[in-house]
């Protein structure tokens, strides 16, 4: 098994973190086992070839978030890694209301 992680910070409230994160799974056809919604700091997500969890830790005026991705091919883990990551970095909320 192969693992691949990352750290970073962004400027959103803890539910729109856990919103970017669940969507960034979606949008690779990946099942969401524990959602944005149920309440706690995590979205895990993935499929029968890699497995993707993402934490978000609200600190004073953003979240600190990581990003993992394991799978028995490093490169798909490393893929699915930099690719949720960039999905969530990348995403803008136009409109809170």
């Amino acid at each position: 098994m192969y693992v691949h992680w990352g750290t970073f910070t962004k400027g959103a409230s803890l539910s729109h973190g856990l919103t970017f994160a669940e969507n960034a799974m979606r949008r690779r056809g990946f099942a969401v086992w524990d959602l944005g919604s149920d309440g706690d700091y995590q979205v895990i997500g993935g499929n029968s070839d890699v497995i993707a969890t993402v934490v978000c830790v609200p600190q004073s005026g953003n979240l600190w978030i990581t990003v993992s991705a394991y799978s028995t091919d490093s490169g798909l883990a490393e893929r699915t890694r930099n690719d949720v990551r960039a999905d969530i970095v990348n995403t803008v909320l136009f409109d809170d209301g």
